[in-house]
């Protein structure tokens, strides 16, 4: 007859007391996360004969620091966040969304390490500098920190969420290159901010398989909006009185309206190739009217809840079945098969 596991079975391979852990199992409280996490994975393991309901855990509180919703992606991120409220509570938990100013790398690092001392783990979408990535390190010596959209691929985080930004790079050119055709051309890659990894990656992808794959494409050296439509359109405006014979433009964020307004004054609307990202309701409008060729569209709410879930699964608390796998897939969408409004 095979011997049931004990709650003190649990403390010794869990290295925690007795009372630790019927706290836990009795859902008394006063236990830390850290704690109580340990437990819950030794229950797990050993099989323990009694239901752990993870709504009367203790609250956790995660803390998610983005930048501003005024870029219709994060406005749909912060979204998405929000529509999770009662999965979050399911497991005990409790999301709070702060902005930062991508530009301020320092301050940003100062909020990372401000939010440490209060939550019980982070969820970052931030430029990639050092100063971040450095806060990011000394927030996990207490707590699990995930990057979502954006990695910070220096820091220690326990994961990151999101698509693969180089390979979405890569389709971007594959797109780009077989729209223009083997007359190539010169191509102008826009950048939001350098200082976002998946920016630059994206813009490294594209340009590796336009060079090997599309030799008869000349890539420009890439120009930076800042996020901003009215830059982007002073820039492309800029770009396009250099190299007034653009076939193509790729920009890999927001701007799109920007972009469009000067390739409209130019009567080149429709005519310059435009491949870029996110399905935001403008975008979906100009690929109805052809003046963007495609859009690479990744998954705001998949990526908040595959956060959440990696999270949840660091303290034992995901739901079964749950994916430890941080990276998403994206879509990519034409005229055709995008659907009407």
């Amino acid at each position: 007859m095979t011997r049931k596991t004990t709650l003190e079975d649990i403390a010794r391979a869990a290295g925690v007391s007795l009372a630790t852990v019927d706290r836990v199992v009795n859902r008394r409280g006063g236990v830390s996360a850290r704690a109580e996490a340990r437990v819950l994975e030794w229950c797990v393991k050993l099989d323990l004969d009694r239901r752990m309901p993870r709504a009367h855990l203790r609250l956790l509180r995660i803390g998610i620091l983005m930048p501003s919703p005024a870029n219709p992606f994060f406005e749909a991120l912060r979204d998405s966040f929000q529509a999770l409220d009662p999965v979050a509570r399911e497991m005990s938990m409790r999301c709070h969304i702060h902005h930062l100013a991508p530009r301020e790398a320092s301050a940003t690092a100062r909020r990372v390490r401000d939010l440490a001392q209060d939550y019980d783990g982070l969820i970052i979408c931030s430029p990639d500098h050092p100063e971040v990535s450095a806060a990011v390190d000394e927030a996990l010596a207490r707590i699990p920190v995930v990057t979502i959209v954006n990695d910070l691929p220096s820091s220690g985080r326990i994961a990151y969420v999101g698509p693969d930004n180089l390979r979405m790079g890569r389709v971007a050119a594959e797109l780009m290159g077989r729209f223009i055709g083997p007359a190539g051309g010169e191509v102008l890659i826009l950048l939001g901010m350098r200082l976002f990894a998946g920016h630059r990656q994206r813009g490294i992808g594209f340009r590796r398989v336009m060079e090997t794959r599309f030799p008869a494409c000349r890539v420009l050296d890439p120009l930076e909006s800042e996020e901003d439509d009215s830059r982007a359109a002073q820039v492309v405006a800029r770009a396009l009185g250099h190299h007034p014979d653009v076939r193509g433009i790729y920009n890999t964020t927001w701007g799109n309206r920007g972009i469009m307004a000067e390739l409209r004054a130019r009567s080149r609307a429709g005519e310059v190739v435009l491949v870029t990202h996110e399905l935001t309701r403008i975008r979906r409008k100009m690929l109805g009217a052809g003046e963007i060729d495609a859009v690479l569209d990744q998954n705001p709410a998949l990526e908040a809840r595959r956060a959440l879930d990696i999270i949840a699964g660091h303290f034992n608390r995901a739901a079964p079945g749950a994916p430890a796998e941080g990276e998403t897939p994206f879509d990519i969408v034409l005229s055709e098969s995008c659907a009407p409004l």
